[in-house]
């Protein structure tokens, strides 16, 4: 989710005023959830006396942080938090960690993990990928909330150049891990279905997504590799999202999958759409598809 700097930099005051009145209470071995607004998570109960200090730090802030800055940002200080964290934790302590009830803490934990344990990437991940909960994140001047895994994946992938993205197998198999998972993010599916064509097992999994979860990225697979196999269901999953119209999705690339089936029962339905989106009224190459289906710029609005 982007938001603008000037709206981050309210956003920041007012985030790190409330951290530091709460910095007054003492959290020592304890599991205190603030407010649905700061919803952060102090768990010290496991925690080893070298590391609780830390870990509070990083559990007060509650955002897991790039280091890339934001406008008028002098420093990340949860990403200086997670440098200190990885030089006095051993290994044990940072896998004991993927359990803290702070996720933001759960996931530096497992990027320091990660980087010194590479070999552990896909135990890692599956652990982090089946939390439920939410982290805040931000890098620069975009904050979010996403699925724990979608920061480590992110960290993984920029370790490979973009022909490794392709091949890797370590990538393979968390992509693997990422369909065959019901709590997937969108964003995540979406990477997992980028590069990849998928051998007949997991074709009953990729036909649930799209056509019982209504997964976009699962439809666009289906779509693309195997168009003849699911066509009905594909032009289904089309229209629903058209009437849906929601802004989560390319609406373009909508309609231009739906017309690409030059189906004359989609006719009227794409007709009707159009009247009402002017959005595509100067859009050549979707006029060019609407031409193939029989609909000419007589029957729409045009500029």
């Amino acid at each position: 989710m982007k938001i603008s700097c000037s709206i981050i930099l309210v956003f920041s005051v007012v985030f790190l005023f409330s951290c530091k009145k709460e910095k007054k209470a003492d959290y020592t071995d304890i599991i205190e959830v603030l407010d649905n607004t700061q919803d952060a998570v102090f768990d010290s109960l496991t925690v080893p006396e070298h590391l609780r200090s830390i870990v509070k730090q990083i559990s007060e802030i509650n955002t897991y942080e790039t280091g890339v800055l934001a406008k008028g940002q002098e420093k990340s200080e949860n990403s200086e938090n997670f440098k200190k964290l990885t030089e006095i934790a051993s290994d044990d302590e940072l896998r004991s960690l993927l359990n803290n009830k702070n996720k933001t803490v759960a996931v530096y934990a497992a990027v320091g993990l990660l980087n010194r344990k590479p070999e552990l990437l896909e135990e890692i991940f599956q652990k982090i990928l089946h939390l439920k909960s939410k982290v805040h994140t931000q890098n620069g001047c975009i904050f979010g909330d996403q699925n724990p895994a979608e920061p480590l994946y992110d960290v993984y992938c920029r370790s490979l150049n973009f022909k490794e993205v392709r091949t890797d197998l370590k990538l393979r198999k968390l992509d693997s891990l990422i369909i065959f998972n019901s709590n997937s993010p969108e964003s995540l599916l979406q990477e997992a279905f980028r590069y990849r064509v998928y051998p007949k097992s997991y074709r009953k999994r990729i036909e649930d997504l799209a056509f019982k979860n209504h997964k976009i990225d699962a439809v666009r697979y289906l779509n693309h590799w195997h168009k003849g196999d699911y066509a009905d269901g594909i032009q289904k999953e089309f229209i629903s999202m058209l009437k849906n119209d929601s802004l989560s999705y390319n609406k373009k690339m909508i309609l231009s999958a739906l017309l690409s089936f030059r189906n004359s029962e989609n006719r009227e339905l794409v007709l009707d759409y159009i009247k009402k989106d002017t959005l595509f009224i100067d859009d050549h190459e979707i006029a060019k598809e609407l031409e193939s289906n029989g609909i000419f710029p007589g029957e729409y609005p045009t500029k």
